[in-house]
């Protein structure tokens, strides 16, 4: 089995305040982070796993984007297009819900993820009740039992078969980078070139399997001269178009989450589900956050990975 270079990129925009004491993460699914005194606890599997106890890592002052250039991975001899993992790749927000439903006896369905903050959809109650949740599940295998979105073994291995190189960037978190590697291994062996992974603080380049840079998803595009990212998280998507210049993205996935953006804007936002149901009065006040994208913007929704390829082939040239 193939082993592939693991490399490691540091996006600020993975981090959103909450709290002084208390700091989250979107995907990051997409996705959350807190730091509840010195243990930090995913909150959200689409940006991997529960990272790390201890202290953050420091900035190491390097300049961005130095490690990516030292791994080589800039130097593309064939066009590239960047791939998300969670819920692009792996199902990982329906095991999470499965795994919810098993351990509290939930009915909880993909329909329920209305944003990637979790304690602010159904089933999950308030953020610390969150935060534990989300430490349990992350003790348990379940995340490494997923199983791949349906045709995108297909669909990537059509993307290579139209010329272009494929690199994997998550925002999974370094300890976490083993499993991972054996979960893409076990299912796209011999498909990605690289895993990025983006989250971390530093900029170096420990080996040829690891690298660590200061990035966002959209950075890392523009310093790999990327055709096209493909992702499930607006937020990303949005991130990618505003970029100078923008970096045409997929949004992947016909998916609750990706139909408005997390952001906080109000005090409510720090509620749970049920809090904010009671305050609305029963209204779906999720709906507010729904984003729309300006039709001359170079993103494209696909709901499958069929509708990629088709997309890739008719607007790309390899």
């Amino acid at each position: 089995m193939s082993s592939i270079p693991v490399n490691i990129i540091v996006g600020q925009y993975w981090y959103m305040t909450l709290k002084p004491a208390r700091r989250v993460c979107f995907r990051p699914s997409p996705s959350c982070t807190a730091l509840l005194a010195s243990q930090t606890v995913q909150m959200s599997a689409n940006t991997g796993t529960v990272s790390g106890h201890g202290q953050e890592a420091k900035d190491d002052g390097a300049p961005s984007g130095a490690a990516l250039q030292e791994a080589g991975l800039t130097a593309a001899d064939k066009p590239l297009i960047c791939v998300d993992l969670d819920d692009v790749l792996s199902q990982t927000n329906r095991v999470v819900g499965e795994w919810h439903n098993d351990r509290y006896g939930t009915n909880m369905t993909l329909e329920d993820f209305h944003y990637y903050y979790y304690w602010r959809n159904p089933y999950w109650g308030t953020p610390d009740e969150t935060f534990r949740k989300v430490d349990q599940f992350y003790s348990t295998p379940r995340l490494y039992e997923a199983p791949p979105v349906e045709g995108a073994l297909e669909g990537v291995k059509a993307l290579r078969n139209l010329g272009f190189r494929l690199v994997l960037v998550t925002a999974r978190q370094i300890r976490e980078l083993p499993r991972t590697r054996e979960w893409v291994d076990r299912y796209f062996n011999g498909i990605f070139e690289d895993i990025v992974c983006t989250g971390m603080s530093q900029e170096t380049l420990a080996d040829e399997a690891l690298l660590i840079t200061k990035l966002s998803k959209a950075d890392v595009c523009k310093k790999l001269g990327a055709k096209l990212m493909i992702d499930d998280s607006v937020e990303n998507a949005l991130k990618c178009i505003q970029a100078d210049p923008p970096v045409p993205i997929l949004l992947f996935g016909d998916y609750e989450w990706n139909k408005r953006s997390g952001n906080y804007k109000h005090i409510e936002d720090e509620m749970s589900f049920d809090e904010r149901m009671k305050r609305e009065g029963g209204r779906k006040w999720w709906h507010d956050d729904d984003v729309k994208i300006p039709e001359d913007a170079p993103l494209t929704r696909v709901n499958n990975w069929e509708e990629i390829v088709q997309w890739v082939e008719k607007n790309l040239k390899s």
